[in-house]
């Protein structure tokens, strides 16, 4: 029972690790709600993973989305027409 609380609260809050140079970057296109659960929350404990930008539709959500998060590869939202 302590393993599973513990591999759910891993899954939620996962350790935070140092990124290496040459990881791979990529991009979030749309600010929806599965984006944190789905790729920002797993790219958090891996080395080789950085979440490099966001974009949405409307530059407001995608600025909304952006500061919400601590990360400082969302300062540049961007609008996709």
């Amino acid at each position: 029972m302590a393993a599973m609380i513990m591999r759910v609260f891993t899954a939620f809050g996962p350790p935070k690790v140092e990124k290496k140079n040459d990881a791979i970057r990529f991009g979030i296109l749309g600010a929806a709600q599965i984006a944190p659960l789905a790729l920002i929350t797993p790219a958090l404990s891996h080395s080789e993973v950085i979440v490099q930008a966001i974009a949405a539709r409307d530059h407001a959500c995608a600025s909304a989305f952006s500061k919400s998060r601590t990360s400082p590869a969302f300062a540049h939202p961007t609008r996709v027409r």
